[in-house]
């Protein structure tokens, strides 16, 4: 093969571009964050499954269950947002949370929750199911950790279960307690606690 001018200053403008790129960190393609563990191979369950699992739940509408992809600051979660069918009670709200929260960390063809796993929860007012209060009762919430908004008009209730392990207050919110509870990732899928929910 033939070189010529055109040829070698096409080579040098690529190895120049390829070299700013790796100064940059902007290679197309590399993974910004790769010490974030994701699609594991084996353990726990699929989305596929927990998903079923939550179909199973004759009275909840799961409208939202699932993790999140890294964010700019390499944040991963696991969000959960459902509500209650009127004619059906929750008989364990802890052993629902617990359910939820180990259901999260068990998911493993997705990424590893590194922050939170949240939960927004609809209900009829009247059982006042107060998820901080829960998740403080089920120890996944340190008591005063999180504000107490209570229950509001509609229903609606919150929590945040923290999984963070690696900055200063994290111990106060629960993170390193919670990761060393939940074990490694994915851990052991749970099964769905009998008599969670029952009719009215």
């Amino acid at each position: 093969m033939g070189w010529n001018a055109k040829s070698v200053k096409s080579l040098g403008v690529s190895a120049i571009l390829v070299a700013a790129l790796s100064l940059t960190g902007c290679v197309p393609n590399a993974d910004p964050y790769p010490e974030i563990p994701r699609f594991a191979k084996s353990g726990g369950q699929t989305q596929a499954e927990l998903d079923a699992k939550l179909s199973s739940l004759e009275g909840l509408n799961f409208t939202e269950a699932a993790g999140s992809k890294p964010n700019v600051k390499g944040n991963t979660g696991f969000g959960f947002r459902f509500e209650m069918d009127p004619a059906y009670r929750i008989t364990d709200p802890v052993a629902l949370v617990d359910f939820l929260v180990e259901s999260a960390w068990s998911v493993r063809d997705g990424y590893m929750p590194n922050t939170t796993v949240a939960i927004r929860f609809t209900g009829d007012p009247l059982d006042q199911i107060d998820l901080v209060t829960v998740g403080e009762d089920a120890g996944w919430v340190p008591p005063g950790a999180q504000t107490k908004f209570g229950v509001d008009e509609s229903g609606h209730t919150s929590l945040n279960v923290w999984l963070t392990n690696t900055q200063a207050r994290d111990s106060e919110k629960g993170g390193p307690v919670n990761r060393e509870r939940l074990g490694k990732w994915p851990g052991d899928a749970p099964d769905v606690p009998e008599n969670l929910v029952v009719p009215r």
